[in-house]
């Protein structure tokens, strides 16, 4: 402080042409500066639109011209940053940058920085509005009165818009600190009730972006309080962006931390996937020998019983053999034949050949697909997977029901909808019955769906299954993109 006070002081010598015993400033009722000693000439310094009172001792009597004068209040606003209600007004910007940096939410920080405005910073009222960018208008956020009195609500209502450039949108739009008047003209009646008659402003901005205003007012204004205004608008624009980089980074992590999560769990089921291949593989051979041997011994077997009990493990080899095929299928990669062909053939064949395996007899079935309807796709892929989407129907409706398979296009997709009039699918089941291993079927696999959306996914496609629409029953809808 002492350095800061002997340039000041050397200033003052330098500006008025004089040697100087001594010097007092005070601000109000208080001394912010004693330096040097008294003389026997003490003489008191007007200095207009300044908040000190500055009293001299030459070593002989002086009277400072209009060009001093100015010099010196010039001086005086520059060093109010450091003495008076500045030094406070710095020491609470240290204070709001704390709260900043230790993570606080917004409208805490906000709160303070209001707070600090009306009780330390010198100013009677205060307040912060926001600008919403569509609507190009002002919205109340936050104010404070003399006491330091939060009042959010009521200031919430204010709105202002802007309608014409005036002083208020020159102030924001172009980053000035500046003293409007709070009227007709301006636009600014609806604040008249929370401000003084002339508030100061200063613009609120993140990057080049306008975001809002910071507004205090107080019965006189100096260039001091300009300066405090700004450090503070600043810091409410600093806090702001602070807040936002930190949000922003918090759900980067969570974005990072969810795709470790899915990455770890990718590679567990890759490797899930290699040894349920590598068992399935080692399985098959000998499920083959065990079915050829139990035929050699149900040709050779004489007892009843003995037949009952081969037929028995046939059955089970047989089961075995589907769950290794399936498992197989499912680690290999989808590789596709795409070509050109009728969508309509293909429906029409896959309802014969189930037709013959299950009994149509008690289900009425409809087909709506336009025979023109042609698909870029492969083949035997879509007749898996419209086989297992059918079968799965039909052994939902065990006591009969309606089948209808029917066909839409759009400029992009073509799609394949199949409804049937069983149980349905649980709503919180619906994304489970497309993961490996997991049915509804007492005799399932779990891997009849999955397959079905591999299929489809390597055709560039989906499949989904919703609500029939008549209050039981599922739709399973294949969606297929058009070619060419």
């Amino acid at each position: 402080m002492s350095s800061v006070a002997e340039d000041l002081y050397q200033l003052m010598e330098e500006t008025l042409g004089c040697k100087l015993f001594g010097m007092h400033v005070m601000h109000g009722d208080r001394a912010v500066l004693e330096y040097g000693t008294q003389g026997e000439c003490a003489q008191e310094l007007d200095i207009p639109g300044s908040c000190f009172r500055i009293k001299i001792f030459p070593e002989h009597e002086i009277t400072p011209n209009e060009k001093e004068i100015e010099h010196i209040r010039k001086i005086f606003n520059i060093f109010s940053g450091i003495y008076s209600d500045a030094a406070g007004r710095a020491f609470c910007g240290a204070e709001i940058l704390e709260t900043i940096t230790s993570k606080k939410a917004i409208d805490e920080v906000m709160r303070q920085l209001i707070n600090v405005l009306v009780t330390r910073g010198g100013f009677c009222r205060a307040g912060i509005m926001f600008l919403n960018e569509a609507l190009l208008e002002l919205r109340g956020v936050i104010y404070a009165d003399g006491a330091g009195k939060i009042s959010p609500n009521g200031f919430k209502n204010v709105k202002l818009t802007f309608e014409t450039k005036n002083d208020l949108s020159d102030i924001m739009f172009y980053d000035r600190t500046d003293i409007v008047k709070a009227d007709k003209n301006n636009g600014l009646e609806s604040i008249k009730e929370y401000f003084c008659s002339e508030v100061m402003v200063t613009g609120l901005g993140i990057g080049d972006r306008p975001i809002g205003i910071l507004l205090a007012c107080k019965d006189h204004y100096s260039e001091s309080d300009k300066e405090a205004l700004l450090l503070y608008g600043n810091i409410c624009s600093l806090s702001i962006e602070f807040s936002r980089t930190v949000k922003q980074l918090e759900l980067t992590m969570a974005d990072l931390s969810h795709l470790r999560k899915t990455a770890m769990n990718a590679e567990n089921l890759v490797k899930m996937g290699r040894l349920s291949a590598t068992v399935a593989h080692e399985l098959k051979n000998p499920l083959v020998a065990i079915g050829g041997f139990t035929k050699r011994m149900e040709q050779t077997a004489v007892n009843p019983q003995t037949k009952n009990y081969i037929k028995i493990v046939q059955l089970e080899v047989h089961r075995l053999e589907r769950i290794v095929g399936d498992i197989l299928m499912y680690s290999r990669r989808v590789d596709l034949e795409i070509s050109e062909f009728s969508l309509s053939s293909l429906v029409s064949e896959v309802i014969e050949f189930v037709r013959g395996c299950l009994c149509f007899s008690i289900i009425e079935v409809t087909v709506r697909v336009n025979p023109e309807l042609k698909v870029h796709a492969d083949r035997d892929r879509l007749r898996q997977v419209l086989m297992n989407l059918i079968s799965n129907s039909v052994q939902e409706m065990t006591e009969g029901g309606e089948l209808t398979v029917e066909a839409s296009e759009s400029e992009r997709h073509v799609t394949l909808s199949v409804t049937d009039t069983g149980e349905g699918i649980p709503v919180d089941k619906r994304e489970k019955i497309f993961e490996p291993f997991y049915t509804l079927k007492k005799t399932g696999t779990g891997l009849g769906l999955p397959l079905c959306k591999k299929i489809m996914a390597a055709h560039g496609g989906d499949i989904v299954v919703g609500d029939s629409g008549t209050g039981a029953g599922a739709v399973f809808t294949l969606i297929l993109p058009k070619r060419g």
